[in-house]
């Protein structure tokens, strides 16, 4: 940097207001900041050369190597090393950033630190009993050393994801960045510049003067879907529901209901469906209502393929799939009796695959009729309800048959030829 534009910079008089922060004397494990062999230095003794937070007194914060602190939105909690999580609810992260370097090393340039830059690293998704590890790295060309580096921590207390909000990461100072809103994915990607003026991002001179902090939110979430597969005969006064019964040659209608029920958006939802064997689909039957409009409109069969993209969904967001089947007749698919199939349907979300499913009974009714499924037939011809058939048959042999023979010529009236067939019945019988 040229003499001038140090003494155009460094010619004015430039006040900052001072930054309060609680102190603690908490650092974050061995492995959450560094190095931990740094040089360090006094608020009476700054350093020599130009260094990221490495007071040890600093009268606003205590030890600045702990520069990385969080605290619960809305609260009047004080800024911590960690903090318990819970759904729903805000944090907010500070990260302070303080060149060490005396402030009359900034007109020779000695103590100004060049292309400084924040990154900041968390992990999106916690189980229960997890910590986010909150880590902040600032960054330099020519300070020593060029990367320090701290860490808070985010406990969770249920399953949860954690979410940047959006445009929440602000830099404050005295200068005329102060306010300045920072782009998200240079702060989580390969790091974002900071600065005191506008005109000079990745500059900051020595000196608390000059120093600064940043803030930013997240905020805990909890995806959560649910999905309800469910079934019902066509054209019947039944309703849908996760069981019901069928005949061969039925149309039945499938119903898919999905809805995000946590507090995150599900973007780029995709239900899938499976149809059991003896199923068969009817094509263009099917239809998506949302509920965020009430529109129900047919839809491409893609169910039964890579799936079909329902779109985003916010929190509470809802929608229903339907579409039709005929059950095949078909006696080696379902013998006779009771044959269970199931339906299952899966909703893809970006958080987790979520399943559910319907079954279906199909009766087919074999007594006699060698088939058929309309309740109806019992099999062989129906009887007038009046004579019942008899369970067996009278003995009919010749003896019986000459018996009867007589009874009838008695009634007739002959007693002679009632002798004679009695003689012949005797040598029938011999």
């Amino acid at each position: 940097m040229s003499n001038f534009k140090l003494k155009k910079i460094f010619g004015g008089v430039m006040v900052l207001g001072v930054i309060i922060l609680p102190s603690t004397s908490v650092f974050a494990d061995d492995n959450g900041w560094g190095p931990q062999n740094r040089k360090t230095f006094t608020w009476e003794n700054p350093a020599t050369y130009a260094t990221f937070n490495s007071i040890t007194d600093n009268p606003n914060l205590g030890d600045e190597r702990n520069f990385v602190r969080v605290k619960e939105v809305g609260t009047d909690d004080k800024y911590a090393d960690d903090v318990e999580v819970s759904v729903g609810k805000e944090y907010e992260i500070y990260v302070l950033y303080h060149n060490d370097a005396s402030a009359n090393l900034n007109k020779s340039g000695k103590g100004i630190a060049d292309d400084v830059k924040l990154k900041m690293a968390f992990p999106e998704h916690l189980q229960k009993g997890e910590s986010a590890v909150m880590k902040g790295t600032i960054t330099s060309s020519n300070t020593k050393p060029k990367k320090v580096w701290d860490s808070a921590y985010l406990k969770a207390t249920e399953e949860v994801y954690l979410r940047y909000v959006a445009n929440s990461a602000v830099i404050h100072n005295g200068g005329s960045s102060n306010g300045s809103i920072l782009d998200q994915d240079s702060l989580f990607g390969k790091g974002v510049l900071l600065a005191y003026w506008n005109s000079e991002w990745g500059m900051i001179p020595g000196c608390d003067e000059y120093s600064g902090y940043v803030t930013f939110r997240v905020k805990a979430d909890q995806p959560d879907s649910k999905v309800t597969k469910t079934a019902k005969v066509d054209g019947g006064d039944n309703d849908f529901a996760t069981e019901i019964n069928a005949n061969p040659g039925a149309v039945v209608d499938f119903q898919v209901t999905y809805k995000n029920t946590g507090t995150t958006v599900q973007k780029t939802v995709v239900v899938k469906d499976e149809l059991p064997e003896g199923l068969d689909y009817v094509s263009n039957s099917t239809k998506l209502t949302l509920a965020s409009t009430g529109e129900t409109k047919t839809v491409p069969d893609d169910l039964f393929g890579d799936g079909l993209n329902i779109g985003d969904f916010r929190a509470g967001g809802s929608a229903t799939i339907t579409y039709q089947v005929v059950v095949r007749d078909d006696s080696e698919i379902f013998s006779c009796g009771d044959t269970e199939v199931y339906n299952s349907a899966r909703v893809i979300t970006t958080t987790g695959t979520f399943e559910n499913q319907a079954k279906v009974t199909i009766t087919r009714n074999c007594n006699g009729d060698g088939g058929g499924g309309d309740g109806d037939k019992t099999g062989g011809d129906k009887n007038d309800g009046d004579t019942e058939t008899p369970s067996e048959l009278p003995n009919t042999g010749p003896a019986e048959i000459i018996v009867a023979s007589i009874v009838l010529l008695l009634i007739g009236g002959g007693f002679g030829y009632w002798i004679s067939s009695l003689r012949q019945l005797y040598k029938t019988m011999k």
